[in-house]
Formats: structure tokens, sequence, C-alpha cells
């Protein structure tokens, strides 16, 4: 549920009332321009350079959970 929203300037005077109705398409234009960025939770990658300094500090904990 959205609620209206007022905008105050520096000196403490109402600078604009946004209205739910105006809230409410914001949220859904958004939503919608995002919507086709969204890749999912897809399998995460690192770094060659990350996986390296990960497998010199932790050899062991590889190895076990390879077996």
């Amino acid at each position: 549920m959205l609620f209206p929203v007022t905008i105050y300037n520096a000196s403490g005077k109402v600078k604009e009332i946004i209205s739910k109705e105006r809230l409410h398409r914001r949220h859904w234009k958004i939503f919608q321009s995002t919507e086709g960025n969204y890749t999912g939770a897809g399998k995460q990658t690192i770094s060659k350079k990350l996986k390296r300094k990960l497998d010199l500090q932790f050899p062991e904990a590889l190895m076990n959970s390879r077996n």
C-alpha cells in the first residue's frame, strides 16, 4: 500500500506532494524496466585471481570437498 509523500524544501515549506497514484505508476514503470534485466539466481563465478588466492589459503578444504 502506498501513501502520499510530502517533500519539503530547506526552509521547511512544502515543495511538492506526490500522490499515491503517481507513486504507483512510478513503481510499476521501474519494475517493468528492471524486470528484463533480471538474470535469476544463476551460478556465481569468481575471478581466476581470487580463485588462486583462495586455493592457496585453503588447499585442504578443496581436497575434502572433492571427495
